[in-house]
């Protein structure tokens, strides 16, 4: 053969090689690039998310034994008190003049008492009768000042305060109405008195008006004794209102509010449509924008059946979450979220949420075969999260499915991996 025949032959040898390289090249690298997961069984937790802020857990109000004024407060809002420390004084001079009136009324009641036992029958007669009436008044006259003074308290009261002191009022008003009946109970019985019932019903009269009266001064005794308000634990105290000397207290009514910084819950504010899912018991994560790396765990402590409207006009139920803050200092107002487990899976099969894709009404997936292509696989989704699916069939656990660049695949289409 000859030099150039050679030459020639081999020219075209090699461009016959580099052509079929060259579309070689070119198909591998027009097939379309792909990311991929595996599908695995892995726990699923489907969560209710819901925004809120930290709430005092903890908090008592200290209260006044009786009506009054403040002689002194001994405090200001926000210190902090330890337990049983003592945050204001009463002024005692109206709670002495109970335990003296009481005192007086109980050797009055005692001296009718003895009058009626030692007497002769004409004499106990009258002693009983009057030591009965006597005390009958007095209780009345007590009652109706005690009534009065408080009802005049609550008419001059906010709607809140008159929420709490409804209750005494209540109370207050019952003791008077005992009292109307105990009076006219004596006046009914010193007119319907017998000769032969006389010294019994005398002497029980008696009793029982000596033992109101002791039991009136114990109770007065106790409201003096309790004429220092002190704070029942540890904590940071919160005015109601003014608190100052000279101040009006009520039964009922708070003059201060002791809280514990110490214990705090989240109150999360959860949409309509997801509070039916949510339950007491239910575990709970707790993120704070103060501390956005940090994830706090808990529990829902509570669920409100009540509704409240948001400010977008939404519909939202308050839930509260008990957690642990691990030592961190945190204050009551801090915002954040909360993640409500509703359903937890423990062994779910799971691929990425965005390899799985929206076919009318099926959903389907594009598994990796071992040559390089996809096949097209309808799949049947159960529980899913922001970030996972669970896969109930179509899928097996191991096979790679895809997660970038789906959407633009067909069945059997061969591609390459990134």
């Amino acid at each position: 053969m000859k030099k150039k025949t050679i030459a020639a032959t081999g020219i075209t040898l090699a461009a016959v090689v580099a052509l079929a390289g060259g579309y070689l090249w070119s198909t591998a690298n027009n097939r379309p690039q792909i990311a991929t997961a595996e599908a695995v069984v892995a726990p699923l937790s489907i969560t209710v998310d819901a925004a809120g802020s930290l709430a005092t857990a903890h908090s008592s109000g200290v209260y006044p034994p009786a009506p009054g004024t403040l002689a002194a407060v001994k405090v200001r809002d926000g210190d902090s008190v330890k337990a049983g420390a003592v945050v204001a004084v009463m002024d005692t001079s109206t709670l002495r003049l109970a335990v003296v009136e009481a005192q007086a009324a109980r050797t009055a009641a005692r001296a009718q008492l003895e009058a009626v036992n030692n007497g002769v029958p004409g004499a106990i007669e009258r002693a009983a009768a009057n030591a009965a009436l006597s005390a009958a008044r007095a209780q009345v006259h007590a009652a109706s000042k005690n009534y009065s003074s408080y009802r005049h308290d609550y008419h001059h009261a906010t709607d809140e305060e008159q929420h709490l002191m409804k209750p005494t009022l209540r109370t207050l008003k019952a003791a008077k109405a005992q009292a109307d009946a105990a009076l006219k109970a004596a006046q009914a019985s010193l007119s319907r008195l017998s000769a032969s019932s006389r010294v019994t019903l005398a002497r029980a009269a008696a009793e029982q008006a000596a033992a109101a009266a002791s039991t009136s001064l114990a109770l007065a005794e106790r409201h003096l004794a309790a004429a220092e308000l002190t704070a029942p634990f540890a904590g940071t105290v919160h005015f109601n209102g003014t608190v100052e000397k000279g101040s009006g207290v009520t039964p009922g009514v708070a003059v201060l509010t002791v809280v514990d910084p110490a214990r705090l819950d989240f109150e999360a504010s959860v949409n309509e449509s997801d509070i039916a899912s949510v339950d007491k018991g239910q575990a709970a994560s707790v993120t704070l924008d103060s501390f956005p790396e940090r994830s706090f765990t808990g529990r829902v402590k509570r669920v409100e059946s009540v509704a409240e409207s948001t400010g977008t006009g939404s519909v939202a139920f308050d839930v509260t979450i008990s957690f642990d803050a691990g030592g961190t200092r945190l204050f009551a107002g801090m915002s954040g979220s909360a993640a409500i487990v509703v359903e937890a899976i423990p062994d779910a099969l799971t691929v990425p949420i965005e390899s799985v894709l929206n076919d009318g009404t099926r959903r389907v997936v594009f598994v990796l075969a071992a040559d390089d292509t996809v096949r097209r696989q309808q799949v049947t989704i159960g529980a899913s999260t922001d970030s996972f699916a669970q896969v109930l069939s179509g899928v097996r656990e191991g096979d790679r499915v895809v997660t970038t660049g789906a959407s633009a695949l067909t069945d059997g289409q061969r591609v390459r991996t990134s």
